[in-house]
């Protein structure tokens, strides 16, 4: 991965851990680390070491799944609640073809979410491990590109991310970085910003493509 990339995390598992081919390992050690360790460990101590090793390995796969959350997708869910985003979405809706260019002054997007991982041997649950992500969003001078009704372009700006991990009640990981968006980051064909109710039936744009990843959707540059 090039250092670029490294800069601008994709998703909150990038970010606490770093790339792929590291966050598996880092995930795991925190897993069989403090209250989640001994949980865990004591629920598995009486099986084969082939059954721990192949519980351990599902439970950090299922974790991973659940740490894959699409930074810049959570900051544009908390656009959706601004009132100066909306409005425009509104606007350029009911005006085919206008696009409008929206300041952001210094605002913040928070995002928490407590999921969990239940640990099932032959069928029976023999452990749950309790997970709390936070993501904070410190936005600077920021430029949204909005046309009909969605999201088409993130301008120049700036924005820290800070993401905190904690498993069975205790932060145990908190990573922080900045994302630096030199230009314009296309997404397309766009997001929609307001309720699928809003927008015209049979639009080009079904209401899933919000779901795929930012990184996905922009156009290549250069």
């Amino acid at each position: 991965m090039t250092p670029a990339a490294r800069e601008r995390p994709h998703t909150a598992l990038e970010l606490l851990f770093g790339p792929a081919e590291d966050a598996s390992k880092a995930l795991t050690h925190q897993i069989l680390s403090g209250g989640a360790g001994q949980n865990l460990g004591r629920a598995l101590e009486h099986l084969p070491k082939v059954t721990r090793e192949a519980a351990v390995r599902e439970a950090t796969t299922a974790a991973a799944g659940l740490l894959q959350v699409d930074l810049i997708g959570v900051l544009v869910a908390g656009w959706r609640e601004h009132r100066d985003i909306t409005s425009a979405a509104r606007r350029t809706l009911a005006a085919p073809g206008s696009t409008e260019l929206v300041s952001l002054a210094t605002h913040q997007v928070t995002m928490d979410q407590q999921p969990s991982v239940g640990v099932l041997v032959d069928g029976h649950r023999v452990a749950t491990l309790q997970f709390r992500l936070s993501v904070d969003f410190d936005v600077s001078a920021l430029v949204a590109g909005i046309s009909a009704g969605r999201l088409v372009a993130i301008h120049s700006g700036r924005c820290d991310v800070t993401a905190t991990l904690a498993v069975q009640g205790t932060d145990v990981l908190t990573r922080q970085a900045r994302l630096e968006l030199p230009g314009v980051i296309p997404l397309r064909p766009g997001v929609r910003l307001l309720p699928d109710r809003d927008y015209p039936a049979g639009g080009n744009l079904p209401p899933s493509s919000a779901s795929v990843p930012w990184w996905q959707r922009s156009a290549p540059t250069g």
